[in-house]
């Protein structure tokens, strides 16, 4: 059987309504003005730049408006399309309207043959107009020949320049064109524009169906069309959301919102079984991700702007419902930490081998992760627990910072034992009685940047109070040591936190001897001369305060191995404090009845607690 071909030809729809008049154009109110009234006020440019991803309009409006310039009634923003111009280049058959493709004829021969033909005045029409389209695949050296003929062209020439990717024209051709930026289509206002498409073509289809090709589309009406052709090829007559998600391989809203519903409950197993399901359709992974963040961005609009949520969304009425139900049973801060939780989904989805096993697992994550607490709540918890601390009498009151008045009557409390340890727990040989006078006490061992004892301080300085050398002689090494180092610490911290490391083993008025072990970096820096210089000098002015008299010795000996009886250094002696310190503020904050009753508040329990101590809290200054 023979078939004419005449009878077998189809229009698809992209082209069947392409825009005939500026008024037609859809989402492009902005480009239709502009070029519209400088047609009417005689200020058209020489040379355009249409600009906007694909199919938003710029080859259709670059045909209007060469259809506006060589109107047999033009120039004119509303050109008739019954006249032969109108017509001819409707049809894409007018010689006066040269269209271009940038990709296939993008070399300086190709430039250089049009610009041969640009001096001559057009065969029919008022104007000349040349259409490059993606015109930034133009060569480096095409831009360089379009130059001057595209800032000083003939009086009947007019260029128009149509690209998707601006940034790659040179700013030379940019500057000498007038630049009009194509913006996205709404998903509203194609969904506008394809029901009057159907009502045209006879075809019915529900809001679920109209909505799902819009927003697939993508800002791109030509892209609208297209699917649509394919949906109305897939169904039968009518429209239904499901069937068209099926045609376009993608999820249908009903799975979408079935699936955050499943999420915000946490229910495990409607997500699994979903998730089944969805693999089994073959739905696009990445694609579903990016609906799910869509869905995710109208349910915080939703929840947080219930007025304009329609024409922010876009939405059916059914639909706007449906994520009103479900933006109640969370906080909009829940809903907005499920949108960055989908954001990131769709990445991870995106750069994944296993897009779907990736996918799973995002979600599974997300539907399993702990709900946030409402701020709002848990400060009015705080606050009265607080309340109940303060009408609590047994409650620890605030201590008050060393130096602060009391109030009279209430002499200030001293300082626990706990916080300043007593010098038997550092000192290992026992002190003799002239030992206090020399020694500085219980705050040395338990601060060293301490000052000396009240003791030592207030002790008259007199010649009855010389302590012989004989005494000091080996009797506490370690006390005068400590002293001496402080004594360096002051001038020189760096050198100071070096002796640190070191054991003395005589400390006398003639003689200071310290020892570091053979292979000790702090032995060696120890040695140096300014060093020993330095030690000498506080020693002796430390001496000469205690009024011991001369000037001592200092040796710096390096040796395989310590004597056991000379004891730790002072860097351990003070690591052994912070440590057994920390342990003992710890085990207060533990049992301490704020603690306790915050406790009762957050239901983490006793197995979460962490307690961090700051360091005033170490050297009892807190």
């Amino acid at each position: 059987m023979v078939r004419c071909l005449a009878c077998m030809s189809y229009t698809v729809l992209a082209r069947k309504y392409r825009p005939q008049v500026f008024s037609d154009l859809v989402g492009q109110d902005h480009v239709a003005r502009t070029l519209g009234r400088a047609i009417e006020t005689d200020r058209v440019a020489h040379a355009f730049l249409f600009t906007g991803v694909r199919g938003v309009g710029k080859t259709t409006s670059a045909r209007l408006l060469a259809k506006a310039l060589n109107c047999v009634k033009g120039p004119t923003p509303e050109p008739c399309n019954a006249c032969d111009p109108c017509k001819d280049i409707t049809a894409g058959r007018d010689m006066d309207v040269l269209e271009i493709d940038g990709a296939s004829n993008n070399s300086v021969d190709d430039v250089r043959k049009l610009q041969e033909t640009l001096p001559f005045p057009p065969t029919r029409d008022r104007y000349r107009v040349v259409i490059v389209d993606e015109v930034h695949m133009l060569s480096g050296g095409a831009f360089n020949a379009f130059l001057k003929t595209l800032e000083e062209p003939p009086d009947h020439i007019k260029f128009i320049f149509a690209t998707t990717e601006s940034h790659k024209v040179p700013i030379t051709i940019r500057s000498r064109c007038q630049r009009h930026d194509f913006r996205l289509i709404p998903a509203a206002t194609m969904a506008k524009r394809i029901r009057e498409i159907l009502a045209i073509e006879n075809i019915e289809a529900d809001d679920d169906a109209v909505l799902t090709i819009a927003r697939e589309a993508q800002g791109s009406l030509r892209d609208a069309l297209t699917l649509l052709d394919q949906a109305i090829a897939f169904s039968e007559g009518t429209l239904v959301g499901a069937e068209v998600c099926t045609a376009l391989g993608v999820a249908s809203s009903e799975r979408v919102y079935a699936t955050v519903e499943a999420i915000l409950a946490g229910d495990m197993d409607t997500l699994t079984r979903h998730n089944r399901d969805r693999a089994e359709h073959g739905v696009d992974p990445f694609q579903f991700a990016q609906q799910l963040l869509t869905v995710a961005r109208d349910l915080v609009l939703v929840r947080v702007s219930n007025n304009e949520a329609a024409s922010l969304t876009g939405l059916s009425t059914d639909q706007l419902s449906r994520l009103q139900k479900m933006g109640e049973k969370s906080t909009p801060l829940e809903l907005q930490r499920l949108f960055s939780g989908f954001n990131q989904l769709a990445e991870e989805v995106g750069r994944a081998r296993l897009a779907h096993v990736s996918l799973d697992m995002g979600l599974i994550r997300m539907a399993t992760r702990p709900r946030l607490l409402d701020m709002a709540s848990l400060l009015a918890r705080l606050e009265q627990l607080e309340r109940r601390l303060g009408s609590n009498p047994s409650a620890p009151t605030e201590p008050q910072p060393p130096g602060a008045s009391q109030p009279p009557g209430k002499p200030q409390a001293p300082r626990s034992s706990k916080a300043q340890p007593s010098t038997p727990q550092v000192s290992s040989t026992p002190k003799s009685a002239a030992a206090p006078e020399v020694s500085s006490g219980a705050e040395t061992t338990a601060a060293p940047e301490v000052a000396p004892a009240p003791e030592v301080a207030a002790a008259p300085e007199t010649p009855s109070s010389r302590v012989p050398s004989a005494v000091l002689d080996g009797s506490e090494p370690h006390d005068l040591w400590e002293q001496v180092v402080q004594q360096v610490r002051q001038q020189r911290p760096a050198l100071g936190a070096i002796l640190e490391h070191g054991v003395p083993r005589h400390v006398t008025p003639e003689r200071v001897v310290v020892e570091f072990e053979e292979t000790s970096f702090f032995g060696r820096q120890a040695q140096d001369k300014d060093s020993v210089e330095a030690i000498q000098e506080a020693a002796s002015s430390l001496l000469a305060s205690s009024l011991l008299g001369s000037t001592p010795e200092v040796k710096v000996e390096l040796v395989k191995e310590l004597a056991a009886r000379q004891g730790n250094t002072l860097a351990q002696q003070a690591a052994q404090r912070r440590e057994q310190r920390l342990q003992e503020v710890e085990q207060q904050a533990r049992t301490h009845p704020v603690v306790n009753d915050a406790l009762e508040v957050f239901s983490s329990g006793q197995e979460q607690l962490r307690v961090s101590v700051e360091q005033g809290a170490l050297d009892g200054s807190k």
